[in-house]
């Protein structure tokens, strides 16, 4: 009798090489996410914290203590082309970040979209129509961010009111579409795509000509930098990626609420607060200000208000659940009784 020939030991096989390229992927994104994030919030201080100097060729200064040592940074308004010899570039922290977080979107997201991206129990969304979908945000995204950030410096209100627009629709198509967990890891997904495409499309470049005009001897744009300190708004949004992408490990009240749209429109506002609370504290000499202690102090009420609401009103869909589901047996029950009384005895 011939065997036919057993193709599950192979399957095990790729399943395990997918995984473990899964695990090392993860650990080298997140090791890039620290680096990037961290340095990003340091230099953020050093903005926030710097003062005036009397020297003529620098502009703020910093300084702070490590590791028993004590570190002076400055700001230089127009180095000459001998100070920026050996310049080292800080680009390939995001490079890693935004690469490895490509190959563990596909690894895990695009290879079981029924279980991270699309509620169970709506099946109006095939897998390959959830993979396109969620290809056309990440790449939608990132070309609207763009075609918005051409808008002029000084239509503030038009350009603000377009950043807004365009992240709430976005939000809404997916809280509708995919299930809250999938919808949260999207909008993630998508910002952290189009804060990439803002550095590695924009400042890399803008980066690079500022640097030839300085060894040239010539003086850069302030134009481009104008329009970068705009983009560099996307920093404000920082913990909320964090935030959605973590959200596939987080308790059915973040994750499974029922309310996708309020509680990423949610997650969106609380990271903006976040950051507004953060550099209020670097511009007070780390100290939090009192009125801001207040604010800080009753949003905090709010979202602990909002929690016990949502977990409140989860228990009470499950009571009511569980309720229903005790007097469906209750009538079986008495259904049975009714038709054995009845029956004639054996």
């Amino acid at each position: 009798m011939e065997h036919l020939p057993d193709y599950s030991v192979e399957t095990d096989v790729i399943d395990a090489l997918i995984d473990l390229t899964t695990d090392i992927a993860r650990w080298l994104h997140v090791l890039a996410a620290v680096a990037w994030m961290g340095f990003g919030l340091w230099l953020r201080r050093l903005a926030m914290r710097a003062r005036p100097l009397v020297d003529s060729s620098a502009e703020l200064e910093v300084w702070d203590t490590h590791s028993l040592g004590f570190w002076r940074t400055a700001k230089i308004t127009q180095p000459q082309a001998s100070d920026i010899e050996g310049l080292v570039w800080s680009f390939n922290q995001i490079r890693w970040l935004f690469g490895t977080g490509l190959l563990l979107f596909g690894l895990i997201y695009y290879r079981q979209p029924q279980i991270y991206l699309l509620d169970p129990n709506d099946p109006s969304l095939s897998s390959r129509a959830a993979i396109a979908l969620s290809l056309a945000g990440l790449t939608g995204a990132a070309l609207i961010n763009e075609a918005i950030n051409r808008i002029p410096l000084r239509r503030k209100a038009i350009y603000n009111f377009a950043c807004a627009f365009h992240l709430l629709a976005w939000t809404s198509l997916y809280a509708n579409l995919y299930s809250q967990q999938g919808a949260m890891i999207q909008i993630g997904a998508m910002l952290g795509t189009t804060i990439t495409t803002n550095i590695l499309g924009y400042l890399y470049p803008a980066t690079r000509e500022a640097t030839a005009a300085l060894m040239r001897g010539e003086r850069p744009d302030p134009t481009r930098k104008q329009y970068w300190d705009r983009r560099n708004q996307h920093s404000f949004l920082l913990p909320a990626v964090v935030f959605l992408m973590l959200s596939s490990h987080m308790g059915s009240v973040i994750k499974a609420n029922g309310h996708a749209f309020t509680t990423i429109a949610a997650v969106l506002v609380l990271s903006v607060v976040s950051r507004y609370v953060l550099e209020s504290i670097h511009r007070n000499s780390g100290t939090v200000p009192p009125r801001l202690g207040w604010v800080v102090a009753a949003a905090a009420f709010a979202v602990a208000m909002a929690l016990a609401w949502l977990i409140g009103d989860q228990s009470g869909a499950n009571l009511q659940a569980l309720a229903e589901a005790t007097f469906n047996a209750a009538d079986a029950a008495a259904a049975v009784a009714t038709i054995a009384s009845n029956s004639p005895a054996s």
